[in-house]
């Protein structure tokens, strides 16, 4: 390897200079001088906004009581760039092997006359300055203002040696975010259910807390508290102790900013620290490298065989549903759906558990207002049923019918009967909706123990509004429907987000089956409790039939305007 080499691809990759001018094509054609100059120009300008502002605002202020603030919190720095260590371990997990590893791409990139280890190497680097990038566009400026209006002879010297500590720490944890990443690419190669299943945890994670954070601005929350046992959890894990990578980082760059001296043992760490990022940042080179030739990070291939394989496909004979006799094509639109939804894990999660976001807006008023509304508390989460059935009904038959794209030919040519293939699709999400209303009235019980006898009317009425919503849903997307769409579970970088189901259609699929839902639930809780119980079940038939009509007539609608597609709709 040569250092020529590694800065000619620098060069290269940072400028987009290798693209051709002239050429069709977002990811081929060169970019004009001032779209590749504007974010460097954006954020010399924004340096310079924070630089001004600080030397006019610090002075008025006053130094003197900055400084001991400074000074006396070293430890929280600590702590601060510990914390940016993490997230950039964090973040490069995924990111070396799908991009630093990315056996695919780097088989174009073989054919330059330079070592793949250079070209891993190089694509190491460019992860390290894209993650540094953003905490030195805002420290730097920080640290250039605070120098120029410091009193300490050294102040100058904090912004460069904030730099140089920076790129350290997050070469750091970009170098050992990507071992670990390609750790788990050997260890998780041809394991697709434990990917799956940690893609589903991880989802449901992900929007359970967001679930929780909105929760707590909403209700103006004291979470003064998170912030003391966050900080407590990062010091009994080592992220104030005094060996540490971001407790060098702020001794050293604060201590020349307030003029706070600092040990002989800190330069040591320093020099440790360094020889150990160009170590491991060498490393994952290497083992990147090693995983290419050896297989890990294969994407797929396809051998010829010197003997003739016959391909045999076998029949879809999907099992019957328990209790329920469903033609062969309900039955096979209904498994199917299912088992290809449950291949992408976090898919699945999003479906299952994303409409929680949409129930926590709608419940904000109960949940913030305290005493005063917890009579209203059951209502609302009856409520939270007509969402969770709606929502279910959108994905499993409307998204879910978008997303046949091209296999509509197959069962068109087939003669299939469409009506039966959408039924199969909307009784897919019963299961769930059925589940969720099961959940929902058992939070009922316990807020409201006298509403056991209408647990019952909850659930079926539950059920009925997913097969009203799934029907509507279906039809929506046989109108709407944006079938060249795909199921992407891994955005790309630059591209658009459509949705499945287009304009009017994908508004009426969420409003008319959510109007129909909250009315009717709140109708047939009113109706038990102020005029009877048996009236609330007379109108629980009533409502269920009106939702049987919607389905058996919006099911029909959508499979007639199915069969009516053209092949250049979804090719």
């Amino acid at each position: 390897m040569t250092l020529s080499e590694l800065f000619l691809l620098l060069k290269y990759d940072l400028g987009k200079t290798y693209r051709v001018s002239g050429t069709k094509g977002r990811r081929s054609e060169k970019k004009s001088a001032i779209r590749r100059l504007f974010l460097p120009f954006a954020g010399i300008s924004f340096a310079i906004i924070i630089v001004l502002g600080l030397v006019w605002v610090i002075p008025i202020i006053g130094w003197e009581n900055i400084a001991p603030l400074i000074a006396d919190n070293l430890t929280f720095g600590a702590s601060l760039f510990n914390f940016l260590l993490l997230i950039s371990f964090i973040g490069s997990i995924a990111i070396s092997a799908s991009t630093v590893g990315n056996s695919s791409r780097m088989e174009y990139m073989m054919i330059m006359p330079i070592r793949l280890r250079t070209l891993f190497l190089e694509k190491t680097l460019i992860v390290i300055i894209m993650n540094s990038l953003i905490w030195l566009v805002i420290g730097t400026p920080i640290f250039i203002g605070l120098g120029i209006v410091s009193s300490s002879p050294t102040a100058l010297l904090a912004a460069p040696a904030f730099v140089g500590l920076m790129l350290i720490l997050v070469t750091i944890g970009v170098s050992l975010g990507g071992l670990v990443g390609l750790a788990m690419s050997r260890l998780l190669a041809g394991r697709r259910r434990l990917k799956q299943a940690g893609w589903f945890l991880g989802t449901a994670a992900a929007t359970l807390v967001s679930v929780f954070y909105y929760y707590a601005i909403y209700s103006n929350a004291d979470i003064s508290y998170v912030f003391q046992w966050v900080f407590d959890i990062a010091a009994s894990l080592g992220f104030t102790s005094g060996i540490s990578p971001g407790y060098v980082t702020s001794v050293i760059s604060l201590g020349l900013l307030v003029g706070v001296p600092f040990a002989i043992t800190d330069i040591i760490l320093v020099v440790i620290f360094t020889a150990a990022a160009i170590l491991l940042v060498n490393l994952n080179a290497y083992v990147s490298e090693a995983a290419h030739y050896s297989g890990w990070l294969a994407s797929g291939s396809k051998r010829s065989s010197v003997e003739e394989v016959r391909i045999e496909h076998k029949e879809w004979n999907p099992n019957p549903i328990p209790g329920l006799k469903l033609n062969t094509t309900t039955s096979a639109s209904a498994w199917y759906n299912i088992a290809s939804i449950r291949r992408e894990g976090r898919v699945f999660a999003q479906y299952l558990i994303g409409p929680m976001r949409i129930a926590l807006f709608y419940m904000l008023p109960v949940l913030t207002g305290g005493a005063d509304f917890f009579f209203f508390a059951p209502f609302a989460i009856v409520g939270v049923i007509s969402v969770f059935a709606v929502s279910y009904g959108v994905y499993f038959a409307g998204y879910e019918t978008v997303y046949e794209g091209r296999n509509l030919m197959n069962l068109q040519l087939a003669g299939a009967n469409m009506r039966d293939y959408v039924i199969g699709k909307i009784y897919s999400a019963v299961p769930f909706a059925f589940t969720a209303s099961v959940v929902a009235s058992l939070v009922v019980l316990a807020l409201a123990p006298y509403l056991l006898v209408f647990v019952p009317a909850i659930v079926v009425a539950g059920v009925f509004i997913n097969l009203a919503a799934g029907a509507i849903a279906a039809n929506a997307a046989a109108i709407g429907g944006d079938f060249r769409a795909e199921r992407n579970v891994m955005r790309q970088r630059g591209s658009g987000a459509q949705m499945p189901i287009r304009g009017w259609s994908m508004l009426r699929a969420q409003m008319l089956p959510n109007m129909i839902g909250l009315v009717g639930l709140t109708a047939i809780l009113s109706a038990g409790l102020f005029a009877g119980l048996l009236y609330g079940y007379v109108l629980l038939a009533a409502f269920c039939g009106v939702c049987y009509v919607l389905f058996r007539n919006y099911s029909s609608s959508a499979g007639r305007r199915l069969m009516l597609i053209e092949a250049t709709e979804y090719l």
